[in-house]
């Protein structure tokens, strides 16, 4: 009778529960963090196949790779000189490591000729990039629908294999680099002190290779150092070591530009060149072209106040963050006062707190991709001016954002469409700069206001979908 009563308890086969199942299964494929790891496969696999497809059935479109093959072709000419080398639409502005990127892509591509293989070549690193986000997400225990929508950007896919832009390659270095930070945390009880120096080091030498491909990188640098500094037990001597891995890195890449055993008068007017031009802070970007601060007067945007204004309002929310989230006592175990006199007064001492959560496996990698994206996120916010491109700089970050902002699935899609829409706008207008900048503030509201996220090994989203089991 047994085996009979174990038979009557399984459920009917109906279509209800056909149905049901189904539902069950899609749902999970969506929302249960377990699913992520098949999740992210999937979306590799699938990005790989749209990228072709977009090559295949949609124009090129010649925006700056001509430029940048024609400064190649000066450099590899011998050209040293930042202030003359140069293109159709402009000067090179980009660091070196910009110039080695290209200049394989140079000779992958026939000097540019065979856009065919530059385009499969992007098409494979959008895909390189979908991997290491997946895994960085998967670290953080994401719901696996944060994954699906890194393939739902049509502006990114253009950026890509449409327009080979060199954000691309900067942004690969930085999430490779996040990565790796997410693997000392999630390690860190199992690591020697040594191995974690080390580690901490690769991971400045990644985000050294990304700055020089291109400067916006820096955004990341107040997360870079407050989280190598966790991780390598708030010891200040160590923090300094390895950030010194960073303007090294930047000689070895630039040495022939930066001609660091020569002091004449020419040397040092080709390093001067070299360093105003590939790190140029104060540069302008057009109007036209503006995609945030469009509902802003072109007088207005142009203006020196206005810039000031922005770099104010980036250094504010900055600190805001740093002493209420990234450095609060729920986060690292002490209150901020404490972190700053601690790396003051004992600078060779191990002051980590036993709470400390960044530096711990299982909350430690979530941390840190929120500390990261955050920080990106409050620059982009504030940047003088986004162009079409710099999507990249952020855009792979986005839905992670949404789902630490507490959104779930039906609240986080429609919002990250939104956020398309204005990226897709062009050229943009008042309304569609207006809602990016509300968007991307509402984003990060959500973010600070959700405190599980800060203080749990999982969150839950703020709005819950119920599913009714019999």
């Amino acid at each position: 009778m047994e085996p009979e009563k174990q038979q009557r308890q399984l459920p009917l086969l109906t279509v209800k529960n056909v149905l049901r199942d189904v539902y069950d299964g899609v749902f999970a494929l969506a929302n249960d963090p377990a699913a992520i790891r098949f999740a992210g496969l999937l979306s590799v696999f699938l990005s790989s196949i749209a990228c072709k497809l977009i090559i295949r059935h949609v124009s090129y479109t010649e925006i700056d790779f001509s430029t940048y093959m024609q400064q190649i072709e000066m450099v590899n000419d011998s050209a040293l000189d930042y202030a003359i080398i140069g293109g159709d639409t402009g000067p090179i502005v980009y660091p070196a490591g910009f110039v080695q990127v290209y200049q394989a892509l140079h000779w992958l591509t026939d000097g540019g000729q065979n856009l065919g293989i530059a385009q499969l070549a992007f098409g494979y690193l959008f895909s390189f990039t979908v991997l290491l986000t997946a895994i960085a997400y998967a670290a953080s225990s994401c719901p696996p629908w944060t994954v699906y929508l890194l393939l739902g950007s049509k502006r990114l896919y253009s950026i890509y294999v449409l327009r080979l832009f060199n954000d691309c390659f900067a942004t690969v270095g930085i999430v490779a680099m996040v990565m790796l930070l997410q693997l000392v945390a999630n390690l860190s009880a199992a690591m020697s002190a040594s191995t974690k120096f080390l580690l901490c080091a690769a991971a400045a030498d990644l985000y050294s290779l990304a700055l020089s491909v291109k400067m916006n990188v820096l955004l990341f640098l107040p997360a870079f150092v407050f989280v190598v500094y966790i991780l390598l037990d708030e010891q200040l001597h160590k923090l300094l070591a390895v950030l010194l891995v960073i303007p090294l890195i930047q000689v070895l890449v630039g040495w022939r530009f930066l001609l660091p055993f020569f002091w004449d008068d020419e040397a040092c007017r080709l390093r001067r060149n070299y360093l105003t031009n590939a790190f140029d802070f104060s540069r302008q970007f057009l109007y036209k072209w503006t995609v945030n601060w469009r509902f802003v007067p072109e007088e207005v945007f142009l203006s020196s106040r206005f810039a000031t204004l922005l770099l104010m309002g980036h250094v504010t929310v900055l600190l805001f963050f740093f002493v209420t989230r990234f450095a609060s006592r729920r986060v690292i175990g002490k209150s901020f006062a404490a972190l700053v006199k601690d790396a003051v007064a004992l600078p060779l001492a191990k002051t980590i707190a036993p709470q400390n959560t960044i530096a711990r496996p299982g909350s430690g990698p979530r941390l840190i991709l929120l500390i990261f994206a955050v920080t990106n996120l409050i620059g982009v916010l504030f940047a003088r001016s986004l162009h079409y491109q710099f999507l990249a700089w952020y855009c792979w970050l986005l839905p992670f954002l949404l789902h630490a902002a507490g959104c779930n699935v039906f609240v986080g899609v429609p919002l990250f469409l939104a956020h398309e829409w204005c990226w897709n706008v062009y050229p943009s207008t008042n309304t569609s700069s207006m809602v990016l900048v509300v968007l991307l503030s509402v984003i990060l509201l959500g973010v600070w206001n959700n405190k599980r996220i800060w203080s749990t090994d999982k969150t839950e989203p703020l709005i819950q979908v119920e599913v009714e089991t019999q």
